[in-house]
């Protein structure tokens, strides 16, 4: 099946992402493109050991209980066939729990053997390519960068994927700044989101919380044992189905001041220009630019060099930083996240690229907005949370 006819077909019927069927047909895409791949080096093979391939060609699959690197799983395709390469320790959790059905086959050895025996017999008298030749044999040939571009753009399937773990994630959120007792602390508070996260099934990869202005000094936070009386920035990037998302909420106890109404303002015009500006094939550098006249009109022209104000997502937390010297253009279906900061006021959400523009992934549920209008366009933009 081509790529375009299993996109159709997908794009015709509802998913469901604990199912097989859609997500076979997500690998069985996937497969068709490593093939491509494969004609273009004149290779035999190719060997995924980076864990963001893995789940990227398995389309979830999770890597769990594997501290050693070396140990890790891996996955080798020809043009037609596909393997999984475990350790016996593994191979039958592996095959249970996150890849029944989706017509891998297996390549097993002894956990008291190590991997490199199994990649070295496997690479033997064959033409390999390889995302990360380092880990591997000898005379692979490195398709790493083109793996990592592969997978930045996210089949129909995945999207749908990032959208339920971004519900996920802007609920934890939410509903952590909606019941927090005034006077806890930035650690307790942390502790709630990570709960509300696995809860859901969503791993928390990074927990930001900052407390009564440590959020205008640090950029990136985490959290403290700091008491919370005032105002709390919360901010989460978490992975379920291999998947990242990233947001921010805030929220102030009692009526804030008029600073911090300034602030969250001018958070909210930068992060809707930003999405404003985001289409397939747009200039990050232009993107950037937007945002940029914001912060000067908004009198906050020093903020831009604080802090990194977007990259694209996926597998990675982080694909790709975008700053003004990126060269690569938007592409329909990539995910970016997007992060806005002035003063205490910090602003983030993820966003998926199409040929409407960016649709939110992080959903604001019960929660105040924004309506900003930008050259026409009106974002919506999660607003102050006042209890």
């Amino acid at each position: 099946m081509t790529d375009e006819a299993a996109v159709a077909e997908m794009e015709g019927s509802e998913y469901s992402l604990e199912g097989r069927s859609d997500r076979r047909a997500d690998v069985e895409m996937k497969q068709g493109r490593v093939a491509a791949l494969l004609r273009k080096h004149g290779r035999d093979g190719l060997l995924l050991l980076a864990p963001e391939s893995f789940t990227w060609l398995t389309s979830g699959a999770t890597v769990r209980g594997t501290p050693d690197p070396a140990s890790a799983p891996a996955i080798y395709c020809t043009h037609e066939a596909r393997w999984l390469l475990a350790s016996n320790a593994d191979s039958q959790r592996l095959f249970d729990e996150e890849m029944e059905a989706l017509g891998f086959q297996l390549k097993e050895w002894p956990w008291h053997w190590g991997r490199e025996q199994l990649l070295a017999d496997l690479c033997h008298s064959r033409k390999v390519a390889c995302d990360a030749p380092a880990d591997g044999p000898a005379d692979l040939l490195d398709v790493g960068p083109e793996v990592r571009l592969l997978r930045r753009g996210l089949t129909i399937y995945e999207q749908a994927s990032l959208l339920a773990v971004g519900a996920a994630l802007s609920h934890a959120l939410e509903a952590t700044c909606r019941t927090l007792p005034k006077g806890q602390s930035e650690r307790e508070a942390a502790g709630q989101i990570a709960h509300r996260m696995m809860h859901r099934g969503v791993l928390p990869v990074h927990i930001g919380v900052a407390a009564d202005g440590r959020s205008r000094l640090y950029r990136r936070h985490g959290f403290t044992g700091a008491a919370i009386d005032k105002v709390a920035v919360m901010s989460a990037t978490g992975r379920k189905y291999g998947l990242h998302v990233t947001a921010t909420r805030m929220v102030c106890f009692g009526e804030p001041p008029d600073d911090l109404k300034q602030e969250m303002n001018a958070v909210c015009r930068v992060s809707a220009a930003y999405v404003a500006a985001t289409w397939p094939d747009s200039v990050p550098r232009e993107v950037l630019m937007a945002g940029r006249r914001i912060y000067l009109i908004s009198g906050h022209e020093h903020e831009w060099t604080l802090g990194p104000q977007g990259h694209v997502t996926g597998r990675s937390p982080v694909e790709l930083t975008l700053t003004p010297r990126t060269d690569e253009l938007m592409q329909s279906g990539w995910a970016v996240t997007w992060q806005a900061a002035a003063g205490t006021a910090a602003s983030a959400d993820t966003f998926v690229i199409s040929e409407a523009g960016a649709s939110l992934v992080t959903p604001m549920e019960s929660w105040p907005q924004k309506r900003v209008r930008v050259q026409g366009t009106e974002v919506l933009r999660p607003d102050l949370l006042v209890r």
